[in-house]
């Protein structure tokens, strides 16, 4: 699965760019706020229907317009499908294949889209919920029950939460479903972390020359069973009017140098270990479920010259699409492009 058109109607500052991207590796320079990441966060966007920044929607949309428009055309099975993405403050369109789609979510399977940013500390350093995003990601793309299995485990939650703040008398009836929807949840989870320690060792002992330490938290006491979690719970569910141990409350505990990552390690061992598990987490889909697109933005901007070099060669190994971000084509020498763009000004040019 690759990108091979994308048509960006005011979003950010890019009032209107057409890209067609080579198949393998794309380099994009220009001076910062040139529009580097903003090209990168509108094709992260249709493929995961959310920016990878902080953003609200109408910071999205280019000042002076209503809304934005995206339109891709990806491979996908050994065809052509268009991807089209209208979103204004208020009113969000998603159609593929010409096709009206159920939610943005559904994006996720025809271009499954990874990034390495300034900001990918945060997968370390802040709460678990960017963690849970990131197995669930992974799980998606290599499990095909898990989608139907999340669904089923989140409509439960929804209702017996409900339950607990109206008439927590009833909340139990929600317990047979979210018990056996959140077993289920459990075993996905924890299989492809299994799968993944040893495709993430790989990587963070080329980032950080350390071993990895990688155990997954269910959400809920490892001596008991859910249903017995659920059972124990049940006054604290009452008294808080919340669920309060289930698969919605997992994580990764990460360690590396035998140390706690969250808290414990430098930003920049955070930022190493962050891309080492992102890294992992595209080859072992790459093995699984097939090639995807990952995306660098300006990784000069944080490794020293001897890494970069080595990260860029190891990149190019992978089977994936990649796009790369930088101020100057130079910083990126060891990258073997098919295709260099040049952006300045919301505007996009093709060098190479």
């Amino acid at each position: 699965m690759a990108l091979e058109k994308l048509v960006i109607k005011n979003f950010r500052c890019l009032e209107s760019v057409e890209f067609e991207p080579h198949p393998d590796g794309n380099i994009i320079v220009g001076e910062n706020a040139s529009g580097k990441t903003s090209l990168l966060e509108a094709l992260f966007f249709v493929g995961r229907g959310r920016s990878f920044r902080p953003a609200q929607t109408e910071g999205l949309i280019r000042d002076g317009s209503s809304s934005f428009q995206l339109v891709a055309t990806v491979g996908y099975k050994n065809r052509s499908l268009v991807l089209g993405l209208e979103v204004a403050k208020d009113s969000r369109t998603v159609r593929i294949g010409g096709q009206a789609a159920k939610s943005l979510g559904e994006l996720a399977e025809y271009l499954p889209v990874q990034v390495i940013d300034p900001d990918v500390h945060k997968l370390v350093e802040d709460g678990p919920g960017g963690r849970r995003q990131f197995m669930d990601f992974g799980v998606f793309h290599v499990e095909h029950t898990f989608l139907d299995t999340w669904r089923r485990y989140q409509r439960a939650l929804k209702q017996r939460n409900k339950a607990l703040k109206t008439d927590p008398r009833v909340a139990s009836a929600w317990d047979p479903e979210l018990i056996q929807a959140g077993d289920a949840l459990d075993v996905l989870r924890r299989g492809y972390v299994d799968e993944l320690l040893p495709v993430a060792q790989d990587w963070v002992q080329f980032f950080l020359d350390g071993e990895l330490e990688l155990k997954y938290r269910s959400g809920w006491a490892a001596d008991r069973t859910l249903a017995e979690a659920l059972s124990h719970s049940h006054q604290r569910d009452r008294d808080f009017g919340a669920t309060l141990v289930g698969p919605h409350r997992a994580d990764l505990e990460l360690r590396v140098h035998d140390r706690a990552a969250r808290g414990r390690v430098s930003r920049g061992q955070q930022k190493l270990l962050a891309s080492a598990l992102l890294l992992a987490q595209v080859e072992l889909m790459e093995t699984r479920a097939g090639p995807g697109v990952l995306l660098l933005d300006d990784p000069a901007a944080e490794l020293d010259s001897e890494r970069l070099s080595r990260l860029l060669a190891r990149v190019q190994g992978l089977g994936s699409q990649c796009f790369v971000t930088g101020l100057k084509l130079e910083d990126l020498a060891e990258f073997k492009s098919g295709s260099v763009f040049h952006v300045e000004q919301g505007n996009l040019r093709t060098v190479l």
